[in-house]
């Protein structure tokens, strides 16, 4: 399986949820919900074998209960999943032996089997073979049982499904679903934005895309058939062997039907060349040989381009490639969770991964000529698009094509990673004579501890004498406890929380090639040896100077050369129509106008002067053929690539495209006093596309303020764009040429980013082609420099500003802080894997080292079950500062009665600062603004 960072996360969280009411003796069930697609079942595996490891020696089994033939596939994924570890089995109940569940083993059963009547495991026979015997005996053994209930929502709640729950009495209950019931557990919800993010499943799922001249159904099904095309032609381009698989969804055959539903649609496709025939055809009906069929179709590079399929393929099918679905059958409301698991058929990605190049694969596509269509919970309003503009075809004359630019971000290496492993393999190979040295019999560990130590003066340092040393045997917990940490030290300089468990899966890895010993315990008592302990050391050491000589993945610039403006654009919630938008090229097809999202605030995404643009715009005559509002973030809008003074590349999305009768105009709109240095690396970044993108047709670039615009459509009426200048770029360039003059008179020594700083801005000067501009920047003498800059003093974000904001904010005085710097966040955050990725940039900027800061989080859940206080003690506690977020409930473990926030303000706890309204989520900004009050506060301190 592929490694997805949210699925690392929620298998942590559902194992030690699960460890926790197991110690407590809580019947809480543990619900998980997750979108369709998110690896659902392969997460509940991981951490039922993560969870055996941690109850040891208490003995447990497992009931997975699923619905249809699901227990089949979840049987046969887990068998999968399991396979390298083989800490678990999976049974069918006809393996089950003696009647009894053995040790960690996990028994499929269908809802079927337990619910219907009369059904042989329910009732008495003569072999005493049935749940109730099952469960007894088990029990009887001295194993406890942990039921786990797939797809939970569709026969969990009923009276039937209740008697079995009870008769089986489980330990604990495991539940997953997509689409919960009203909440009868502890809810572990992984949101479908990480699940999208991640590359797992698709972007969105646009509903009868480019439908608009469609008369009858056979219309809807060739426009469903040309994607299909349009799909397969895209993945040939990006050199995938993918073949797009097109749905159709039938309705079942009435008693009143003259004919079976699939022969009008098999008749349709005959005419588009599909047939089964001729292997492009499939059909999948209940009653078929279905496994011949799904191993036919399923493969990426299957030939099958249509399969028809009825109700049956809805719930737990599988087939990534699939990504149109056609619904000749109307959807009924009652029919509600129906509609989810077909929708989740076309969701998933062939590889897991999101292509930029061409983000029309990163799309479902449904086709459906009913009008009771509803968005379904599961999918919500921000996956499903509620409202579709397109491309305004009869205003484009001319298409535009140009050279645009993507980044594909990629994540930087302040965290071992899988490469670790092949680093790891090299350097043992290179230390092989030392490694067969190795003890490997050991299963024992040893510790020397004093005997008879006496204390005598109490009231005087020093150092506790023994009569003798003595050995005892380490306790297998403690063992395995100084091999987790051991690991966790050797990840230095690496961040520790990821790194440890890729070094411990590496260390395995090697266990298994080389000495077939996989048991992580067994793993650790070698690994701890008094004599193996160094030469591990130095492994590691040598695997982690290999890894350091990986090359850094920062970003990769990925080019379109034939970009155009996107043939559609969906708005999901919270939009606005924009009524002067008549010349926009993207509208909403029946009102013919363009909608705009709204923020959180309920004001539209448009600065005042981009609305003055607009305006300005919507008033030319002729000049203008069209407008298009350009967005961001994503490879179908138009982007140019260039630098910040970090040395990554960022992706600079212009606002506005314009075509005229002779040329296109790419604009970026500021406000007339937005002086900012990364403008002028914008400006330089548009003028250096202009120069090296070998664009058909000609191309211009501005940076316009409102103090432009009355000038830049009078040139653009008299055709005399050639004699325009934007007197913003003029500013912009003047304003931070002044900023340069004063910097370089206080502060002669110019570090690296300033000097890169002055080599971009002393390049866009030397290009104007505005010689008394250009000699004006390159004569200016600090007396004008000062001129311009009291005029211009207003401007809040300085080039002094910019350059000084990789330097420690130090308040007077001599500034100590303890390193390793540690935070402890109490509460609710938006986002904890982003928060220590932008911190970690935060304190490397600041000269920090990532091994001398920690941050750690302990949201609502973890305050009701940790005792979070007891380590926030003053001269106890490894943290420095505390900080409260989100709580939803004031009290915690150890703290039942008090209030957290009001408790911490006592003088016995470390430094602690509300960091924001707890009603509201804890943010990165938050947590920023509160670090460096709390650095000022100590520098306020000190003599």
């Amino acid at each position: 399986m592929k490694e997805i960072a949210y699925q690392i996360e929620y298998i942590d969280e559902i194992t030690d949820t699960a460890v926790k009411f197991l110690n407590d003796n809580r019947n809480t069930p543990i619900i998980l919900k997750a979108p369709t697609g998110s690896g659902k079942t392969y997460i509940i595996s991981q951490a039922i074998s993560k969870i055996i490891k941690k109850i040891r020696p208490a003995e447990y089994c497992f009931i997975w209960i699923s619905v249809n033939s699901l227990h089949e596939q979840s049987k046969q994924a887990l068998s999968l999943y399991l396979e390298k570890e083989r800490l678990l089995t999976c049974i069918s109940i006809e393996d089950i032996q003696d009647n009894t569940i053995a040790e960690n083993e996990i028994v499929f059963i269908n809802w079927d089997s337990l619910i219907k009547e009369n059904n042989i495991f329910r009732t008495d026979n003569e072999r005493n073979w049935n749940l109730a015997s099952v469960v007894t005996n088990t029990k009887e053994d001295g194993r406890e049982i942990i039921l786990i209930i797939d797809e939970s929502h569709r026969t969990a709640k009923t009276d039937k499904a209740q008697e079995v729950i009870k008769e089986i009495e489980p330990r604990l209950i495991i539940e997953m679903t997509a689409t919960p019931l009203p909440k009868t557990g502890h809810m572990i919800e992984i949101p479908l934005r990480k699940v999208v993010d991640q590359g797992m499943i698709k972007r969105e799922i646009l509903i009868n895309s480019n439908c608009r001249n469609a008369k009858e159904n056979k219309d809807l099904l060739d426009i469903a058939h040309k994607k299909r095309k349009d799909l397969c032609r895209a993945y040939k381009i990006l050199g995938k062997s993918i073949n797009p698989l097109l749905l159709i969804q039938i309705p079942n055959k009435k008693q009143t039907d003259s004919s079976n539903p699939e022969d009008y649609i098999t008749g349709l496709l005959a005419e588009f060349g599909i047939t089964e025939q001729n292997g492009k055809l499939a059909l999948r009906f209940s009653g078929d040989a279905i496994h011949e069929i799904d191993a036919q179709v399923k493969p990426n590079d299957s030939g099958v381009e249509v399969l028809i399929f009825k109700e049956a393929i809805a719930l737990g099918w599988d087939c990534p490639r699939a990504s149109i679905l056609f619904l000749q059958r109307e959807w009924k409301q009652e029919r509600y969770s129906f509609n989810i698991q077909t929708l989740g058929r076309i969701m998933r990605m062939p590889e897991q991964i999101h292509y930029p190049e061409k983000p029309e694969l990163n799309a479902g596509y449904i086709f459906s000529a009913s009008d009771n269509f509803e968005v379904v919970q599961e999918l919500a309003s921000d996956y499903v698009s509620s409202l579709q503009m397109e491309r305004d075809e009869e205003i484009n004359t001319k298409p535009l094509i140009l050279l645009s630019e993507f980044i594909r971000r990629k994540r930087e290496l302040t965290r071992l990673s899988g490469a670790f492993k092949k680093c790891l393999f090299t350097a043992a190979s290179e230390m092989q004579d030392e490694l067969n040295g190795l003890n490997i019999t050991v299963h024992t560990s040893y510790k020397q501890i004093g005997d008879e130590g006496r204390i005598i003066e109490i009231d005087k340092s020093q150092e506790v004498e023994f009569a003798r040393k003595i050995r005892m045997q380490k306790a297998h917990e403690e063992v395995v406890n100084n091999y987790v940490s051991f690991c966790g030290k050797m990840t230095t300089p690496y961040a520790r929380a990821r790194s440890t468990q890729i070094i411990m899966s590496a260390l395995r890895a090697w266990f298994i090639k080389t000495h077939t010993i996989e048991n992580e315990d067994t793993i650790a008592y070698i690994v701890m040896y008094k004599t193996n302990n160094p030469v591990f050391m130095r492994l590691l050491e040598n695997a982690k100077e290999r890894y350091a000589q990986i090359p850094p993945r920062n970003e990769e610039v990925v080019t379109t050369d034939d970009w155009e403006i996107p043939p559609s654009i969906s708005i999901f919630t919270d939009y606005e129509k924009y009524s002067r938008s008549n010349k926009s090229i993207i509208k909403q097809s029946d009102d013919r106008k363009l909608y705009v999202k709204r923020n959180k605030n309920g004001k539209i995404e448009f600065s005042k002067p981009e609305e003055s643009f607009i305006d300005e715009l919507e008033s030319t005559d002729d000049d203008i053929l069209w407008w298009f509002k350009n967005g961001a973030g994503e490879s179908k809008y138009f982007g140019i690539a260039y630098k910040k003074l970090d040395n990554h590349y960022y992706g600079f999305y212009p606002d506005f495209l314009i075509k005229t009768k002779q040329e296109t105009i790419i604009v970026e709109i500021k406000d007339n006093k937005d002086f900012k240095p990364e403008n002028v690396l914008k400006l330089n970044a548009g003028r250096d596309y202009i120069a090296r993108a070998n664009n058909k047709e000609k191309i211009r670039f501005y940076i316009l303020s409102p103090l432009d615009f009355s000038q830049f459509f009078t040139a653009l009426k008299d055709q005399k764009l050639d004699s325009f200048n934007s007197l913003f770029e003029e500013k912009l360039l003047r304003y931070n040429q002044s900023q340069r003059k004063v910097h370089e008179n206080d502060a002669p020594e110019k570090d690296a980013e300033t000097q890169q700083l002055y080599f971009e801005l002393a390049k866009t000067i030397s290009e104007l082609e505005d010689q008394k501009l250009k000699n004006e920047l390159l004569t200016m003498d600090l007396t004008e420099a000062n001129r311009i800059n009291d005029e211009y003093k207003t401007q809040v974000i300085t080039l002094r500003n910019a350059v000084n904001m990789n330097k420690i904010i130090q308040p007077e005085g001599s500034l100590k802080i303890s390193t390793p710097f540690n935070i402890c966040v109490l509460g609710e955050v938006t986002d904890e894997s982003q928060i220590k990725k932008e911190l970690n940039n935060y304190f490397e900027k600041k000269g920090v080292a990532t091994n001398d800061w920690d941050i750690e989080f302990f949201n609502n859940t973890k305050l009701q079950h940790t005792d979070v206080l007891r380590g926030l003690v003053t001269g106890q506690s490894k943290y420095h500062l505390a900080l409260t977020g989100q709580i939803y409930h004031h009290s915690g473990k150890g703290n039942k009665k008090a209030n957290i926030i009001s408790e911490l303000k006592q003088e016995k706890y470390i430094p602690h600062k509300i960091a924001c309204n707890p009603k509201d989520k804890l943010t990165l900004d938050d947590i920023i603004k509160n670090i460096e009050e709390y650095i000022s506060d100590i520098g306020k301190n000190l003599p």
